[in-house]
């Protein structure tokens, strides 16, 4: 997609976008990768407000770690998340608190994504500037999505009864078909203690979590407008958000690595569409995705497997940890509080 559909839909050569690529000095590219870096930093609030005791250096390294991983193969998030899992399960947090930070933080990710294209379609709105269909498009469906997640946020939060009852559903499959765990107390129950200590955790730090995720947007966004001029695109600030409002949401369509394709399509689309020369356009585009995406993937790696070696030397692997382990804690730490045990109440998993 990037090879063939790039010239197709900008009409751009390749020639002409190396040459465009050419005009990025090294200057302007340490000052690229430190705009990067700025987003990742502002970002970590964002997760260290869903997992209490999480420092923000560890949340950092949770980041890239899990998008190393993501950025690599198809569908990737899941096996990021398994990573991350296993990291904060050595670090002495439990599973049901990871439980909690991986889907706080996917909501409020969502929450952002689906936004911001109603948002920045106001903005074009009030600049005078023509939109196009696909910005109205993504914007429709961003409002569309934006109503069905608060609707089903809103349906958990108010009281027990919607998650008691898909406990129930799911208590009624365990007894059923024996290859499915049952909970003891039954899931119902831990559906609910569940969403009560979620709701908590929304109350005291949903500020944190929303504005790390916009900040880290915000960035994001000032980042593709640097690309662009980096390149020698004069680009307006408005048609740069339209641009970063469609990645936004394609983002989310991950069939492939950090959705690779269908992401560099629909910018330089959007672009085109504002009357974006062709080769500012893709070069723009490349080296901003060659940094969100391609980035992480070596930063990531160096990161996880420095943290695996520290682990190793101590000899401590991926096992849990002990009360030991607690009072010197091994690996990437922070300022924050160290991280809190393994509730006893909660059921101990080695992992495998």
């Amino acid at each position: 997609m990037v090879v063939l559909a790039l010239p197709a839909v900008s009409g751009a050569r390749w020639d002409e976008t190396g040459a465009a690529l050419g005009e990025v000095g090294s200057t302007e590219l340490v000052l690229l990768v430190a705009l990067w870096a700025a987003g990742l930093w502002v970002h970590t609030p964002s997760l260290t407000a869903a997992l209490p005791g999480l420092s923000h250096r560890r949340a950092l390294l949770l980041n890239l770690s899990g998008s190393f991983v993501s950025n690599l193969l198809p569908l990737g998030g899941a096996v990021g998340t398994v990573v991350n899992w296993r990291m904060a399960r050595a670090w002495g947090f439990g599973g049901n608190a990871f439980a909690r930070w991986a889907m706080l933080t996917n909501v409020a990710d969502t929450v952002v994504k689906v936004a911001l294209p109603g948002l920045v379609l106001c903005w074009v709105a009030m600049s005078g500037a023509v939109a196009g269909g696909v910005m109205g498009a993504a914007a429709a469906v961003g409002t569309g999505l934006l109503g069905v997640l608060v609707l089903g946020v809103g349906l958990v939060a108010r009281d027990d009864r919607a998650v008691r009852w898909a406990g129930g559903r799911a208590d009624a499959v365990a007894a059923r078909v024996r290859w499915v765990p049952s909970a003891p107390e039954g899931y119902g129950e831990r559906a609910a203690g569940f969403r009560r200590d979620s709701t908590r955790l929304v109350r005291a730090g949903w500020g944190w979590m929303l504005g790390g995720k916009l900040a880290y947007a915000a960035l994001q966004a000032v980042l593709l407008w640097a690309c662009l001029r980096a390149v020698g695109g004069q680009v307006e600030p408005v048609v740069v958000a339209c641009a970063f409002a469609v990645e936004r949401v394609l983002s989310m369509l991950v069939l492939t690595p950090g959705a690779v394709g269908a992401v560099e399509v629909g910018m330089v689309g959007m672009l085109g569409t504002f009357g974006t020369a062709p080769a500012v356009a893709v070069a723009g585009v490349l080296v901003y995705r060659a940094l969100v995406v391609g980035m992480e993937v070596p930063v990531g790696g160096l990161a996880l497997f420095g943290w695996c070696a520290l682990r190793r030397r101590a000899g401590l692997g991926w096992r849990l940890p002990t009360a030991q382990d607690a009072a010197a804690p091994v690996g990437v730490t922070g300022s924050s509080p160290a991280a809190p045990a393994i509730p006893a109440t909660e059921p101990v998993v080695t992992p495998r």
